[in-house]
């Protein structure tokens, strides 16, 4: 016996048809509209109407060409309605764009709008998606600009009738997102992508494939800034879901497989990534056109992925395939694969092969791109390297042009940062140049644009407050900030409930748009109130004449940044500037980062009860010297004669290097012998240090730097465990901060006392935060107006060490009954979010110098909090502190520096009081007297 449903289906097939959502369940759908067809044998109204409709899933099921005769019959059968003859015209439109007959497609189109408009007048959200369609045609044919300005007018009219929020209005923002991306238009492209997520998550199920789209193409969005820490779970669990909903061989699945190749390609990844690009384009190959550009977007991915495995003979048949069944169907489509080849050649050495790819995408991209388009920056940067490579007579003049624009237009806004992630690489080939040609000022300038990190941008995020007209612009200022680092911290959130299949996806895009609603209002009133506020957010590279004016008699700025697998190296003084690189077989960064494994740094921590000594490895002195000369090449002892203040501003990898344990001369004795440790040339003998996030700042006085008058000290919380904070599994539970694992860290036994030191060291006025008064309530209630020196006395943890989602936090009192703001934990965010006016702020607590993950810069995570929040300086550690020697050396620096002395001097005094020193247990053990480092605006 058949059941009510399948009755009703009999009993009305068109009925039954049409509550299949075509978009969700195309070949459903193209089954039930068949059924339907069999009871409208006639010409007419109806048969029109359900040939129409079984068109429109015919498409959506990837039986295009099928589709065409279908859709031609629902259109010019006589008796068809309007509003029917409209819709098959509109979709026999799109099947001739999926079939490449662009000119029959756009005829079609046009003739699409112009049946909706006769239909209504006034506009509707059916004309405004016939307009959509046909910007879908000019972004396959390659018209960027068209296709931008098309899908502007399809969401103005459709906001403007108000056309409902389904899957069209989806799609529609969804394409715009793509479109402003290819475009090289990043922020815009971001702001749709986010918006078509956030429709998506309030109308459609998760599962939907235009809710897939959407997010899909939100997570391609953040991977071309560089933002793919959630993509691989986010884009795994789209695949089983489209997988098992619509088989192993769906077309939308190849668009998955492809990025989440490029993806894991992009994150190191290589080997993971091939099975995922190779299933691409076989599923690519099965249901797509030969000629399609998606079909040769996923082809060229792969070539890159085999080219950077070093299977270039393969790489380069793929992308010569590629080309070929491309033809002149997408140019765009093909100058992309042009230029991926010619990066691949340049590469490898192949500098005429790669000039002539070069050369044929940069007279296309002339006739058809602005100078500041990013990928015409990107062309310009690559034959800049060439012509230096090749010798070229204009090759200094080459450079000069491509760096005035990289500076003008990718680097106009730092705050928030959304640059291309193709920028460091063409940073990296404009430096090569540099050296190349010997113009050591444009190199010069180079390095800084490469060193902007997340610290580095706080504080141009503070420089902008500080700049403000007046108190009202800065606090709307410091408010559009904070916006934009929650919506990035929602965005993520969002992506991780996705990625693991959590409940709460939904209510996370719904912030997200009450964010970008916000967001919308400060940002204008704060034009209003400040109009030229952008150029307050500008980046603007120093020359060194700039920087040598700033420094001091026996200062130098030293300035490393990786090259070749090495170091570039930048000396400026007062009397001018020098550049060493550390040479073709240097193996700078892979020393640096063995350097770092040999301070044994696993089995240091600050939190042990008694503090007892470990077996560590031994440390390498000579790595340490060998890498010491690679960062700073004997060509430049003479510039750095009688420099003993070093400010350091390091690049990538460097900042992570703890310069003071570098070694100046050979080394003498045993690496284990105390003695000889003892009498070791470190770095920090020889001369003071300094980092800095960006080098704006140097030798710039501020009224507020000596204003404050008081002491603020935090710490020692309540604890009563025996652990260290790396022998736990996490410190979250259900997304919340676990008291649990909090209470069970090792109490600090050194921590009190070290502030109470450092206060009556200072003789400032007082205001201690210990033991039960240490709790996050109380600290986001403190006033840190006025403040000398901060100083927190705790155990630091480490973003995603132990758990992948967490922040960077300072451990206070864990509450009884954790809540929103007092969970025990105050984390990065928590931190940013402070209004903090301190000339000083002394982070005493393990890895305060890390990133924002174990693999991010250093700097990223507590240190670029605090400089955010307002901080001008920091004491901040490179790795975990043993507890004696954290208290002993912060009130040492602090009681020298209440004495007069410069903080970097009187930091350096400290440590090399504490390696003289028998008495201390492995006093003279670099990982125990080295792991402190100043870092100043």
């Amino acid at each position: 016996m058949s059941s009510p449903a399948v009755e009703a289906a009999r009993a009305d097939p068109v009925a039954a048809a049409a509550k299949i959502d075509i978009s969700a369940d195309p070949g459903g759908a193209v089954v039930a509209w068949r059924a339907a067809l069999a009871t409208a044998p006639r010409p007419g109204a109806r048969r029109a109407h359900i040939l129409s409709r079984l068109g429109t899933a015919m498409v959506g099921a990837a039986q295009v060409e099928d589709a065409v005769p279908t859709l031609r019959e629902s259109r010019d059968m006589a008796g068809v309605s309007p509003s029917d003859r409209a819709h098959s015209t509109t979709l026999l439109g799109s099947a001739f764009t999926n079939l490449n007959r662009y000119d029959e497609a756009e005829a079609t189109l046009k003739d699409a709008v112009a049946q909706w408009h006769a239909i209504a007048p006034q506009g509707s959200a059916e004309e405004a998606d016939a307009i959509h369609t046909l910007a879908i045609l000019h972004y396959a044919r390659g018209d960027l600009d068209g296709a931008e300005r098309l899908e502007a007018e399809s969401f103005a009219l459709a906001r403007r009738v108000k056309a409902p929020e389904n899957e069209h209005m989806v799609a529609m923002i969804t394409t715009m997102a793509i479109v402003a991306l290819q475009a090289g238009k990043l922020e815009a492209s971001d702001t749709y992508a986010r918006e078509a997520m956030t429709i998506a998550g309030r109308v459609l199920a998760e599962d939907h494939p235009i809710a897939i789209l959407a997010i899909n193409n939100w997570v391609t969005v953040l991977a071309a800034q560089n933002r793919r820490s959630e993509a691989v779970d986010i884009l795994r669990r789209i695949a089983g879901i489209e997988e098992k909903r619509f088989g192993p061989d769906y077309a939308g699945l190849a668009v998955t497989y492809n990025n989440l190749g490029r993806t894991l390609a992009l994150l190191g990844r290589a080997a993971e990534a091939e099975p995922y690009a190779r299933r691409s384009v076989a599923i690519g190959e099965k249901t797509l056109a030969r000629d399609d550009e998606t079909l040769a977007a996923f082809r060229n991915n792969l070539a890159d992925l085999l080219a950077g495995r070093g299977l270039l003979a393969e790489s380069l048949a793929i992308r010569r395939q590629a080309l070929a069944d491309l033809g002149d169907s997408n140019p765009v489509r093909a100058m992309r694969i042009r230029t991926s080849l010619g990066k691949s050649l340049l590469s490898t050495g192949d500098d005429a092969g790669a000039w002539e790819a070069f050369a044929i995408v940069d007279a296309w991209q002339a006739k058809t791109l602005p100078e500041t388009h990013p990928d015409r920056i990107d062309i310009a940067g690559c034959r800049a390297l060439l012509a230096a490579r090749m010798k070229r007579a204009d090759a200094a003049e080459q450079l000069a042009g491509i760096l005035a624009v990289t500076e003008r237009e990718l680097f106009v806004n730092a705050d928030p940062d959304r640059r291309s992630s193709t920028v460091p690489d063409h940073l990296g080939r404009l430096l090569e140049a540099s050296w190349l040609v010997g113009d050591r000022p444009a190199g010069f300038r180079v390095a800084q644009l490469m060193a902007l990190d997340d610290a580095g941008r706080a504080i141009v995020a503070v420089s902008a407050r500080a700049a403000a007209r007046d108190g009202g612009t800065a606090a709307l200022i410091r408010k559009r900030q904070d916006l934009l680092a929650q919506r990035d911290r929602l965005t993520q959130a969002a992506l991780r409930a996705y990625g693991k299949g959590e409940a709460d996806y939904h209510d996370a895009t719904a912030e997200v748009g009450q964010v970008d609603g916000e967001l919308a209002a400060t940002e204008a009133a704060l034009a209003a109130a400040q109009p030229d506020y952008a150029a307050l957010t500008r980046f603007t590279a120093l020359d060194e004449a700039a920087v040598a004016r700033r420094l001091g008699r026996r200062q130098a700025l030293v300035m490393p940044v990786p090259f070749a697998g090495g170091a570039l190296t930048f000396v400026v003084r007062p009397g001018g500037g020098a550049w060493a690189w550390s040479g073709t077989d240097s193996t700078a960064l892979a020393d640096a980062a063995t350097l770092r494994a040999s301070l044994g740094l696993e089995v240091a921590t600050r939190g042990a009860l008694a503090d007892a000594p470990t077996d560590r490895p031994r440390f390498d002195r000579a790595l340490a010297h060998r890498l010491y000369r690679e960062i700073v090449p004997a060509a430049l002892d003479a510039t750095l004669a009688g420099a003993d203040d070093w400010i350091l501003a390091p690049g990538g990898a460097f900042t992570r290097l703890p310069f003071a344990v570098l070694v100046t001369d050979t080394p003498k004795g045993r690496d284990d012998d105390p003695a000889a440790l003892r009498a070791t040339p470190w770095l920090i003998r020889r001369a003071a240090l300094m980092q800095v996030p960006s080098i704006a700042g140097i030798g710039e006085t501020r009224g507020a730097t000596t204003s404050g008058d008081r002491f603020v000290g935090i710490g020692a919380p309540l604890l009563g465990g025996k652990a260290a904070p790396g022998e736990l599994r996490g410190f979250y539970r259900g997304g919340a901060v676990d008291r649990d694992a909090l209470t069970a860290l090792a109490p600090l036994p050194q921590a009190e006392r070290e502030l109470i030191r450092m206060r009556e060291a200072l003789g400032l006025q007082p205001s201690l935060l210990v033991g039960a008064a240490a709790t996050e309530r109380a600290v986001k209630a403190e006033d840190f107006k006025r403040v000398r020196v901060l100083a927190f006395a705790t155990h630091g943890l480490v973003g995603g060490a132990v758990d992948k989602a967490s922040e960077p936090g300072l451990v206070l009192t864990p509450p009884a009954k954790p809540d929103d703001t007092d969970d025990g934990l105050l984390t990065a965010s928590e931190i940013a979010a402070l209004d903090i006016d301190a000339d000083w702020v002394v982070l005493s607590a393990c890895d305060t110098a890390a990133g924002q993950s174990p693999t991010a810069p250093a700097l990223s995570g507590l240190a670029r909090a605090f400089l955010y929040a307002g901080a001008r300086s920091l004491l901040v550690s490179h790795w975990a502190v043993r507890d004696d020697v954290a208290a002993r050396l912060t009130v040492d620096t602090a009681s020298r520096a209440a004495k007069g002395e410069p903080r970097p001097q009187a930091l350096r005094r400290a440590m090399l009081r504490l390696i003289a020193d028998p008495k201390v247990t492995d006093g003279a053990v670099p990982s125990v007297w080295g792991p402190f480092i100043l870092v100043a605006r």
